[in-house]
């Protein structure tokens, strides 16, 4: 089990940072307060707050290890990192083609008391005091579609905000999600990425598909993957959905649902 300390302005603000570190959610840990911050007097004696989170034990990982595959095929070319810059609102201008997510939310009334715009606005905010807490400036790139708002980050060194798998970035992403919708009646969901690995994520785990469909063919055999987000698990879902003699089904609970391949005669 990881444990790691973090501070910031508030105790809230540390256990956000420390959850981003570790790519958890905050049930997923323990926490332990070690600091209450201190204001100081003028400025001057300051302390920020400080906290302890300690990941809790999981059950059994699931038989098969993505991992190990991804190993086994050519991994795709890391993309140029752009110049870190302080953080700024770039509005993309080419739309993207939509891709269907689990989590978007249904179209609102024509009025809605909570725009995009401000959606994107306060997201952008929440990362941009996250990401500077932890010491890293990015340049965000704002996409507004019809069922998502996309951030993309740009900068030096983001590896971290990624984790294993994404892990990191989908715990990001929860945390962006949370606070933005917070108080607010309409809702909007947050798609962050980090130098397009979404996309390169994708196109990973649709080779993966097909390499594990013919797998299963071949055996008869039933194969289990490790654990995913609901957009991911779709993306298996969606490759394998007009592949012959085998069928697809997401299986457990969450934080621990995954996708089983089946064979099928």
């Amino acid at each position: 089990m990881r444990t790691i300390e973090a501070t910031g302005k508030t105790i809230e603000d540390a256990v956000r940072s420390g959850l981003v570190r570790l790519g958890l959610m905050e049930e997923e840990v323990t926490i332990e307060v070690l600091a209450e911050p201190k204001s100081g007097f003028l400025g001057f004696g300051s302390k920020p707050a400080k906290v302890r989170l300690t990941e809790k034990a999981r059950k059994n990982a699931p038989i098969y290890d993505i991992e190990e595959e991804e190993r086994k095929a050519a991994p795709p070319a890391e993309p140029k990192a752009a110049e870190a810059a302080p953080a700024e609102d770039v509005t993309a201008e080419t739309p993207e083609e939509p891709v269907e997510e689990p989590a978007a939310v249904e179209a609102e009334p024509a009025e809605e008391t909570f725009t995009a715009e401000e959606a994107a606005a306060k997201a952008k905010a929440f990362l941009q005091d996250v990401l500077r807490n932890m010491g890293i400036e990015v340049m965000i790139e704002k996409m507004i579609k019809s069922d998502k708002i996309i951030l993309h980050l740009h900068g030096k060194n983001l590896g971290i905000l990624i984790g294993k798998h994404g892990q990191t970035l989908d715990a990001l992403q929860y945390l962006t999600n949370l606070t933005t919708n917070q108080g607010e009646e309409t809702r909007h969901f947050i798609m962050l990425d980090v130098e397009n690995y979404r996309q390169r994520r994708e196109e990973t785990l649709k080779q993966l598909a097909v390499r594990l469909a013919g797998r299963v063919k071949r055996s008869g055999e039933k194969v289990v993957l490790e654990p995913m987000n609901g957009y991911e698990r779709k993306i298996i879902h969606v490759a394998l959905q007009n592949e012959a003699h085998v069928r697809t089904e997401s299986e457990g609970q969450d934080p621990y649902r995954h996708v089983v391949i089946y064979y099928e005669k």
